[in-house]
């Protein structure tokens, strides 16, 4: 609690501010001469200056805290506090705490807070860097440690604030407050004043709204070889890195003691402009990049790590970008954070198709692989409700195929039901990344599925087991797993006219129909009896006419019925059909 002004001080105070100010000054004429012109100018503050001249320095102090304290309404003297910057008052060490306390008011004093997120304002940075800088600077050097975390803070303040400040005007603006440059000089670690040099060398200069990684980070990029590995992970050339670049992430993550909170910060950066701010081309030149690879980074770095409570931060930082737009898909700054997180929690989870990288995130911890797995489990049921199957994306829609050869695969196909070719898939892959994680991580379930549905076709070829012609169409042609499955074997039917073989296909009024090697067709009944085709029962030329059939449409059957010859490709020369996706 700061103690009232003598009434007599308070009210010279408050004359020497009407002189120099007037009574009733705008907002805007207060800054223009309190803080443009006061020190170029002594006639603007010539009257503030006098009276902090004629008190005795227990005064001053007296009046310096009651100013920052601000319990007599004024605040806005800013004439004042840079009148008592240029001259000493004899501040104590606990004193020059006090002023800082009362400068950063939302500061957390706490012996395990790291300040985060500091907030910039214009006046509090003007203050911040005139009283109480002034305060420290009287201070013998060994008792400046005491005041660290604070001039950290402030440090980074003003470097946002300067930036802030149009060119014309940086020279001329806060003249009589120090400068960043002697700001720094007053932390008491050789190290600390490195830090505001160093600085903009790995995230350059930048408003405080495009400099989202530093606001982030705040103090942390103090401590010893935090600037190390934000440089580092700068280098990131791909959602999938190289194994040199994973191997020097982790060496720096075992030598730095603070790297969980760095990672931490990072994973928290947010890209989302706010409501009525638009993102321009020279911001996304200039911030965007920058942000995306830090993000990237600390993607793989959380899963380097093996902490399962980082490993959880990177799923919701994938899953915080894209969720609240409209339309689903990813904004080109959040493709490759999304997609460097989706690989590394696959990576970190032991998913196919990432052996490379498997082996570099190998010695994990098993609890980090399974929040790894738990990570992608709640992507995946983001976006898809328990059984389904497929996804909408724009003017696409992505689904979880069965394929008539027994294999799953993620399709996407247009509007139009055309597939989209592998070279198209380039495109969805970085934009719909997340949606499409999201069905890829549901076709173990689906190839499971599959398998048991061939487990059973396989039986009911060997044992000849009779169906009707309902019983086939329910349980088999209009089943969504084995329905694919059933149009590349061969079935044969006992109807009224003999027997009919042939390959199931969809007919008009979506009946059911089977079609022979001729093209002739036959449609199901209820009342017909069906079975799978049997090579063994039927005569040498019978089987090789199917066989060369399969091969000209391209078939490949989910189990052995038809023989395949020696040597055979299952696709015909001068097939130009684009390859399914997956």
């Amino acid at each position: 609690m700061v103690p009232p002004l003598p009434a007599e001080l308070r009210r010279a105070a408050a004359r020497a501010r009407h002189r120099d100010l007037g009574r009733h000054p705008k907002p805007d004429e207060e800054i223009r001469r309190g803080i443009v012109l006061a020190p170029a100018d002594p006639s603007q503050w010539s009257h503030s200056h006098h009276l902090v001249d004629s008190l005795e320095p227990r005064d001053r102090r007296r009046l310096g805290l009651a100013l920052l304290s601000n319990p007599h309404d004024t605040r806005g003297d800013i004439c004042m506090e840079a009148a008592l910057t240029r001259h000493p008052c004899g501040w104590s060490p606990e004193e020059a705490e006090k002023l800082l306390a009362l400068a950063l008011p939302e500061f957390d004093h706490s012996p395990d807070h790291i300040p985060n997120r500091v907030p910039y304002g214009f006046h509090q940075v003007c203050r911040c860097l005139g009283l109480p800088l002034a305060a420290v600077r009287e201070q013998e050097p060994s008792e400046r440690a005491r005041y660290r975390p604070q001039l950290r803070t402030i440090v980074l303040r003003a470097r946002g604030h300067h930036f802030l400040a149009p060119s014309g005007e940086r020279q001329g603006q806060c003249r009589w407050h120090l400068s960043v440059e002697e700001a720094a000089d007053l932390l008491d670690l050789p190290y600390d004043r490195e830090v505001p040099k160093r600085l903009p060398q790995v995230l350059p200069d930048r408003d405080n709204w495009n400099n989202r990684a530093l606001a982030e980070l705040g103090t942390l990029v103090f401590e010893p070889g935090v600037l190390d590995l934000l440089a580092l992970l700068l280098t990131i050339d791909g959602f999938r890195p190289a194994q040199s670049w994973l191997g020097q992430v982790r060496e720096r993550l075992e030598l730095l003691p603070v790297a969980p909170e760095v990672v931490s910060a990072l994973l928290r950066i947010n890209t989302n402009y706010p409501n009525g701010m638009i993102e321009s081309a020279l911001g996304r030149q200039t911030s965007v990049l920058d942000d995306a690879k830090l993000m990237a980074g600390a993607a793989w770095a959380a899963c380097l790590a093996g902490d399962p409570a980082l490993i959880g931060l990177v799923a919701a930082q994938a899953l915080g970008r894209g969720l609240d737009r409209r339309l689903p898909g990813l904004p080109d700054r959040d493709i490759l954070p999304a997609r460097a997180g989706v690989t590394a929690l696959s990576a970190a989870a032991g998913m196919p198709g990432l052996g490379r990288h498997r082996r570099a995130l190998s010695g994990l911890p098993p609890e980090a692989a399974t929040a790894a797995r738990a990570a992608l489990d709640s992507i995946a049921d983001e976006f898809l409700s328990e059984g389904a199957r497929e996804v909408a994306l724009d003017h696409h829609t992505a689904h979880l195929a069965v394929r008539p050869d027994g294999s799953v695969g993620v399709e996407v196909r247009t509007d139009r039901g055309q597939p989209v070719t592998s070279y198209g898939m380039r495109h969805f892959n970085g934009r719909y990344v997340l949606e499409l994680t999201a069905l890829r991580l549901r076709l173990p379930l689906l190839a499971a599925q599959a398998d048991r549905e061939r487990g059973v076709l396989a039986e009911l070829l060997a044992t000849g087991t009779a169906l009707t012609g309902e019983r086939f169409g329910a349980r088999w042609l209009d089943h969504d797993v084995a329905g694919p499955l059933c149009q590349a074997l061969v079935w044969e039917a006992d109807t009224a006219d003999g027997t009919f073989t042939g390959l199931p296909v969809r007919g008009p009024g979506g009946r059911w129909l089977l079609r022979d090697i001729r093209g002739r067709t036959h449609e199901v009944t209820a009342t017909d009896t069906v079975r799978l085709w049997n090579p063994v029962h039927a005569d040498r030329a019978q089987t090789r006419a199917w066989q060369v059939h399969l091969e000209l449409g391209g078939l490949t059957q989910p189990i052995r019925q038809v023989p395949v010859r020696r040597g055979a490709s299952r696709r015909p020369v001068g097939d130009t059909r684009p390859p399914q996706s997956s």
